[in-house]
């Protein structure tokens, strides 16, 4: 939450001074006749356009939003975007993880229960919140019901992380399935909780120097025309 957070507010603050203080700073250089530089006449125009258009901006986006959130709600739209999810490098590893804890977790706890094999899949199925995943929990089920060991069906798919496949052959082997799987989540737990840690090392150092990188450009906008006029003096 806290990089999020901090990244709102950084557009927030460059927001306000474009949109609020920057014309106030420009208008002295407007009305000269010398040119001004490139950087200024940028500086200026992004100033006018959210002056004249950031409500409409934001109007546009939270419809961007609106609409995305309803061709999520289709089907085979909600399917091809859950791939591309899985296919973006980074996320992608952290989707498969997280639903593959989660998964793992859950078909434990029902085999310890006493609750059926088929059973248990049908229901960790659920709680997957990706529908590539999903899908192939729903076709390791019907594997497993033609006669296929659990293990061979995940190896066949091609999608569950191979940590967890192994895992899932040494319980059928050793007839320790609950263990094997409670163990499987806890690792993909912490190195879940590693890959996060560090995304979030990143990315918030990150959001500092974009937020620095974006004022140093209006500070530098602002002097050009001041220094080539103390210049000319």
């Amino acid at each position: 939450i806290y990089p999020i957070v901090l990244l709102l507010v950084s557009v927030g603050v460059i927001a306000i001074l474009m949109t609020f203080v920057v014309p106030k700073l420009v208008s002295m250089f407007e009305h000269g006749q010398r040119s001004l530089p490139l950087l200024t006449k940028i500086l200026i125009a992004t100033s006018d356009f959210l002056q004249n258009h950031g409500v409409w901006l934001m109007l546009g986006l939270l419809a961007c939003v609106v609409l995305c959130r309803r061709a999520l709600q289709v089907p085979w739209l909600a399917l091809a975007c859950d791939q591309f999810l899985l296919r973006v490098p980074v996320l992608g590893h952290v989707i498969l993880q997280a639903n593959s804890a989660r998964f793992a977790a859950t078909l434990s706890l029902l085999t310890a229960s006493g609750v059926p094999l088929l059973e248990s899949l049908k229901i960790a199925a659920n709680v997957m919140s990706n529908r590539v995943l999903r899908n192939a929990c729903e076709q390791l089920v019907i594997a497993v019901q033609e006669g296929s060991s659990l293990h061979r069906a995940m190896d066949k798919g091609d999608i569950f992380p191979p940590l967890l496949v192994q895992m899932v052959a040494s319980g059928e082997a050793n007839g320790a399935l609950a263990d094997q799987l409670q163990y499987a989540a806890r690792n993909q737990e912490r190195e879940l909780d590693i890959l996060i840690g560090t995304a979030m090392a990143i990315l918030e150092p990150l959001t500092v120097v974009f937020m620095g990188a974006l004022v140093s450009l209006i500070v530098m906008a602002i002097l050009l025309p001041i220094f080539d006029l103390n210049n000319m003096i």
